[in-house]
């Protein structure tokens, strides 16, 4: 479970994996999507003839909504089987039995069946954790929602695929899902209809019959309240999620996110099933009950990026330099400028390398690492695109991720400042 390795890749891995499998969660996402849309969609149609009905004064619309919402029962029934196919996508995949000899290095994994031999590129794999549950497993989470688990002997085994790889607390964050990956879908695919029942039950009885009523007043109204209340529900059975970065820890609740910068994280421990996670100066400890396939894993892997973080070596002297102190931000562009080329001893001097090093310093203010990656930009460093794009896959913090992002691509902004910076 120990994930205790580096960023860079270290020596290749070759070993034989009694069971493989893959599922595709994205795809997964898609069937209940669509078994959301089998549900709502006649109903949203029924709703906006109605509503035309009234505008244009035309009655066959009107006749056109009922036949609409009678479509409502047998998409409730497509929609259980959408929901089912999404269910099978998100939990079960292929699987393969059989050994397979399976290979990783800087390149990415290769598995050979037999005469047949697949491949995953490096740049597909997005992140990766050491699981023990009824088996010691690796789960590899790729691009477009892929998750391949491949079954090793030891944990240790599992630490070196990762290793070799090059996948480790300062590598990239890691986004682990807690609870059923069903109760959202259930909420939505159940949730709509039941309300729609209820609320026609309400808005019939304090307003005309729907039938008799030439104000599509009512109608909105049902509508509106269905789909809020389905929202609500949907929203309330939504699974928390915990964030593992270079920087720190945020754990994305329902209806609440909570971030932990390792700055402020004074111990990690284990109680059962939960996690507990101690910040300093006291308070309330954030517990998370994370099943116990993940928590020593997850306990781990938080372990393991917070002493990353903590012997993280010193910012570069003048690093201060970079930080926006209110200044707009082409007026902050300008000054990072005339760091680059201040001769005089009396002004702060930065290098791209300082810049490099400040940007990778995940104990820095915000400011301070887009004020980095602003300077890269600006002094066209070759590999300025690529490294802001590291720092920002590997940190917890959606809003400095997405600011990095953009001054990756340079085209950072007011607006993305503000969010990253508030």
């Amino acid at each position: 479970m120990a994930l205790a390795m580096g960023a860079t890749s270290g020596p290749a891995f070759e070993f034989t994996s009694c069971r493989l499998a893959a599922r595709h969660e994205g795809l997964g996402r898609i069937f209940a999507g669509l078994a959301l849309l089998a549900v709502a969609g006649p109903f949203l149609a029924s709703v906006l003839a109605v509503i035309l009905a009234s505008a244009l004064g035309e009655p066959s619309l009107r006749g056109f909504a009922l036949s609409a919402l009678a479509m409502t029962v047998p998409g409730v029934v497509a929609a259980l089987g959408l929901s089912l196919a999404s269910a099978l996508a998100l939990t079960t995949g292929i699987r393969w039995k059989r050994p397979v000899r399976v290979t990783a290095d800087a390149a990415g994994l290769r598995f050979a069946f037999g005469s047949v031999e697949r491949s995953i590129p490096r740049a597909e794999i997005r992140s990766g954790m050491v699981l023990s549950d009824l088996r010691v497993r690796v789960e590899l989470r790729l691009s477009r929602g892929r998750v391949i688990d491949v079954q090793v002997a030891r944990e240790e085994e599992g630490a070196r695929l990762l290793a070799a790889l090059g996948m480790g607390p300062t590598e990239r964050r890691v986004a682990v899902s807690l609870g059923s990956v069903h109760r959202e879908l259930a909420a939505g695919c159940v949730g709509l209809p039941v309300f729609m029942i209820l609320w026609l039950i309400v808005i019939a009885a304090i307003a005309l019959p729907l039938q008799a009523s030439r104000s599509a007043g009512p109608i909105v109204a049902w509508f509106a309240l269905a789909l809020a209340s389905t929202w609500l529900l949907r929203r309330a059975a939504r699974r928390t999620q915990v964030v593992v970065g270079t920087d720190g820890v945020r754990i994305d609740r329902p209806f609440s996110s909570v971030w932990v910068p390792y700055a402020e994280l004074n111990s990690v421990g284990m109680r059962g099933d939960r996690l507990v996670l101690s910040r300093r100066g006291g308070g309330i400890p954030l517990v998370l009950r994370t099943g116990e396939a993940l928590t020593e894993a997850l306990a781990q892997r938080i372990r393991d990026a917070h002493e990353g973080a903590a012997a993280a070596g010193a910012a570069p002297r003048g690093a201060e330099a970079l930080e926006r102190r209110g200044r707009d931000l082409a007026a902050w562009r300008e000054d990072l400028r005339k760091l680059l080329a201040a001769g005089d001893y009396r002004a702060a001097s930065l290098t791209p390398e300082d810049a490099l090093l400040a940007l990778d310093d995940v104990s820095a203010p915000r400011d301070r690492r887009v004020g980095a990656a602003l300077l890269l930009r600006v002094a066209g460093h070759p590999e300025a695109q690529e490294r802001i794009r590291v720092a920002a896959g590997a940190t917890a913090d959606d809003a400095l991720r997405a600011a990095l992002e953009r001054a990756a691509e340079d085209e950072v902004d007011e607006a993305a400042l503000a969010r990253a910076l508030r």
